[in-house]
């Protein structure tokens, strides 16, 4: 049995998130053909929200946050 302190744990702790991290990143950047992170970001608003978005390669508008494809119309607020 290895015996670790808890600063060893907590170090190994958030280099297993970092990692899963750039994992979730990377789905992103295969599924998207790029990373929404070098994207620039607008405020719009939809049937019934306002939120921060950005346009994909496709030209589709996606949640800022969620990256799920945005429906209907979207107006850039300024």
């Amino acid at each position: 049995m290895i015996m670790m302190d808890a600063a060893d744990q907590s170090k190994i702790e958030k280099q297993l998130s970092h990692s899963a991290q750039k994992q979730e990143v990377r789905a992103v950047e295969q599924e998207e053909g790029g990373s929404p992170f070098i994207l620039e970001f607008f405020m719009v608003q939809g049937s019934g929200y306002i939120c921060m978005a950005y346009r994909n390669h496709d030209g589709k508008w996606r949640g800022a946050f969620d990256n799920k494809e945005l429906p209907g119309a979207i107006r850039v607020l300024e």
